[in-house]
């Protein structure tokens, strides 16, 4: 199949339905995964890394050297320390095993002469024994919805017997230990494709093509442990709560998408100078003797808490200010907010 062009988030690039530029729609998964319990693989991570690191003494030694998180500088570097400790632990062994066993299926499907290495043979032959009744109406061609602006590629396409005699059943393959925690992600996977408009992946080239006839819902996870010695299990999804749950997601990813312009307006609290006045008088107003001493020393000129501060007077007003903190043995330890600040210098 042609290769589909992609922006530098990883989103597949679709020119507009009437010839316009293209624009990145976002990956389904990315959608599926945003109501997703994320504890669980947060803290797999989390170990990975520890593990990692354990496991590669080096990049401890590259860890030390950094000096903060807070820096963009020291956030990549920490973020690259990361992603070798990922590597040093493995952590990504099981996706390719994944990956390796999906590329099998899809080579079979396309009727290549495929050489089945002998780890997956067992499971290869399970796949083929639940699948003999099945008739696949397409595999792993990309759907795209254009209402939604998402697209992402199932699997397959495939009329089961055992669930309906015609209707075609979007089915994807899960080689994971359990799906346990991850099936209400895909069940609003399976919907966001099965409510896809369009295929846009085939054969000969990339365009929109109307969907095949297909049921909207239920679905099928096909689980076959890539680790399991090839047991298998079907999963039937509801596919109407999953696109219950894809709407509530696709609301979500607009919500994370408005500005604080769009969702604040700015209260105002008058000129910084003039409140950093302000706090020091209403400081001093509240110390023995204070009161007295500002009424004694702050001329009707100069303004007051009610009115507002007569600014051309700062100078002034900020002399009698130190008077009277030195005699109320109170001095205001907050800094003028228009002096400059000093940074440490790194070492």
């Amino acid at each position: 199949m042609v290769e589909i062009e992609r922006d530098r988030w990883g989103r597949p690039l679709i020119p507009a339905a009437d010839g316009g530029p293209a624009t990145g729609y976002t990956r389904v998964t990315t959608i599926s995964e945003i109501q997703g319990d994320r504890y669980h693989i947060e803290k797999w991570k989390e170990r990975s890394v520890v593990l990692g690191m354990g496991r590669d003494p080096e990049l401890i030694r590259f860890a030390k050297m950094v000096e903060g998180n807070e820096t963009a500088a020291d956030k990549k570097v920490l973020n690259g320390i990361a992603e070798q400790a990922h590597k040093a632990a493995k952590s990504d062994q099981k996706a390719l095993d994944g990956t390796e066993l999906h590329d099998i299926f899809y080579k079979i499907h396309r009727g290549d002469v495929v050489e089945i290495p002998d780890k997956w043979r067992r499971h290869v032959a399970e796949w083929k024994r639940i699948t003999a009744d099945w008739t696949f109406v397409n595999t792993e061609q990309m759907v795209i919805s254009d209402t939604h602006s998402y697209a992402g590629t199932p699997d397959a396409f495939a009329v089961i017997p055992a669930i309906h005699p015609t209707l075609p059943i979007c089915v994807d393959y899960k080689t994971g230990k359990s799906v346990d925690f991850g099936i209400r992600e895909m069940a609003a996977q399976l919907a966001m494709y099965v409510h896809g408009e369009f295929l846009w992946e085939h054969r000969d080239g990339l365009d929109r093509r109307p969907m095949p006839e297909r049921s909207m819902d239920v679905g099928v996870i096909f689980h076959i442990n890539a680790n399991g010695g090839g047991v298998s299990t079907l999963y039937q999804l509801d596919l109407v709560e999953g696109w219950e749950a894809a709407q509530r997601s696709m609301a979500v990813k607009a919500w994370r998408g408005r500005t604080i312009n769009q969702l604040t307006t700015v209260i105002p609290v008058g000129e910084p100078v003039e409140q950093w006045l302000r706090r020091r008088i209403m400081r001093l107003s509240v110390l023995p003797g204070g009161l007295e001493r500002l009424s004694d020393r702050m001329l009707p000129e100069w303004g007051n808490l009610t009115s507002g501060i007569a600014m051309e007077y700062e100078a002034a007003i900020v002399k009698s200010l130190e008077i009277i903190e030195d005699q109320c043995q109170a001095p205001f330890a907050e800094r003028h907010p228009l002096s400059p600040t000093t940074t440490r210098k790194r070492k």
